[in-house]
C-alpha cells in the first residue's frame, strides 16, 4: 500500500461535505463530495492523506470545518472575508471539480497553499534533504511548529541511531518517540487553543450583534411607551374639555324650562285655577 501524502484539505461542509485535497506542492491529489456528514468526510480523508492543514472559504469559520481541524489536530487556515464566487470559479477553472461543493473546497485548499507558499518553497529549495524529509518539515511548519523544532525533530531519530551505549541499554527508541509525542500534544493543544479562540472572537460577535439588536427593540418599545403616555394624556385633556363643555350648557337649558316649572309651582298642591275668569271677575267688581 503506498504511503499517504501529506496534505492541505479544502472543507465546503454543508447537507454535502466539499473535501479536496492538495499535496504541499499544490498540486492536486484528489476531488471528494459525501452527503455521509461529519464522520464519512473524516474517514474519507484518514484514508487519502496525512492532513497537515485544513481551510475553509468563509469567514467566519463554519463550525464543521474547525471540528474536523481539530479531530486531527490541526491549523485551521480562514480568508480575511468570504472568497467571492466568481473568484472561485475562476481558481477552480480547468481542475474537474464535479459540483460547487468541490469548487469551493478546492479554492480554500488553493487559496490557503498560496497563503504559505513561500514558506514552503523555501524548504523544497534547501539542498541536501531528502524528499521524505522535505515534507516532513513542510507538515511540521504547517501543523504550526517553528522550523527550529521541526529540524530538531528530524535531527533526534538520527543522533538516537548514531549509537550511545548508555542510551542502548535503555530503549532510546521509545525515548524519542515519546519526546515526540510530548511535542505533538503540545502542538495539538496550542493549535486547539487557536480554533477555540476563533470560536470565541464568533461567538463574541453574534454578541455585539445581538446586543446592538436588544438595543434597538428597547429603543421601540420605549418610543412606544412614550407615544402611548401621550395619546392617553391627550385623551384625558380631551375628556375635560368635553365635561366643561356640558356643564357650560346645562343653566341654558334649565332657563328655557323656567316658565314651565313656574306654572307648575303656583298650581302645585291646590286645585286647577282659571286665571282668566280669575281676572274677569276682578275687573267686574271694581266697576
Amino acid at each position: 500500500m503506498p504511503e499517504k501524502r501529506h496534505a492541505i484539505v479544502g472543507i465546503d461542509p454543508g447537507a454535502t461535505f466539499g473535501i479536496a485535497m492538495l499535496g504541499l506542492d499544490g498540486r492536486a491529489l484528489a476531488l471528494h463530495s459525501t452527503s455521509g456528514g461529519f464522520s464519512d468526510a473524516a474517514r474519507e480523508i484518514e484514508r487519502r492523506c496525512t492532513p497537515s492543514l485544513f481551510a475553509c472559504d468563509t469567514n467566519p469559520a463554519p463550525e464543521a470545518a474547525q471540528r474536523l481541524a481539530s479531530y486531527f489536530s490541526c491549523r485551521l487556515f480562514v480568508p480575511r472575508q468570504s472568497v467571492r464566487e466568481d473568484e472561485k470559479k475562476r481558481i477552480a477553472n480547468g481542475f474537474g471539480t464535479h459540483n460547487a461543493h468541490e469548487r469551493d473546497a478546492f479554492s480554500a485548499a488553493v487559496l490557503a497553499w498560496r497563503h504559505h507558499q513561500n514558506k514552503l518553497r523555501q524548504i523544497e529549495s534547501l539542498d541536501g534533504l531528502p524528499r521524505e524529509e522535505k515534507e516532513r518539515v513542510k507538515h511540521l511548519l504547517l501543523r504550526g511548529v517553528r522550523v527550529q523544532d521541526a529540524f530538531m525533530m528530524l535531527k533526534e531519530p538520527e543522533e538516537n541511531a548514531g549509537g550511545e551505549r548508555r542510551r542502548e541499554k535503555a530503549p532510546s527508541f521509545a525515548k524519542t518517540a515519546s519526546s515526540e509525542e510530548l511535542r505533538e500534544r503540545l502542538g495539538s493543544l496550542s493549535r486547539e487553543n487557536a480554533n477555540l479562540r476563533l470560536s470565541l472572537e464568533r461567538l463574541e460577535a453574534e454578541k455585539a450583534a445581538l446586543l446592538h439588536r436588544l438595543r434597538l427593540l428597547e429603543n421601540g418599545v420605549r418610543e412606544s411607551v412614550l407615544r402611548d403616555s401621550e395619546f392617553r394624556k391627550l385623551r384625558f385633556q380631551l375628556q375635560q374639555a368635553v365635561n366643561r363643555l356640558k356643564w357650560r350648557k346645562k343653566p341654558k337649558q334649565k332657563s328655557q324650562g323656567k316658565l314651565a316649572h313656574d306654572k307648575e309651582t303656583i298650581n302645585r298642591g291646590e286645585p286647577q285655577i282659571d286665571l282668566e275668569r280669575l281676572v274677569a271677575e276682578y275687573r267686574k267688581g271694581r266697576k
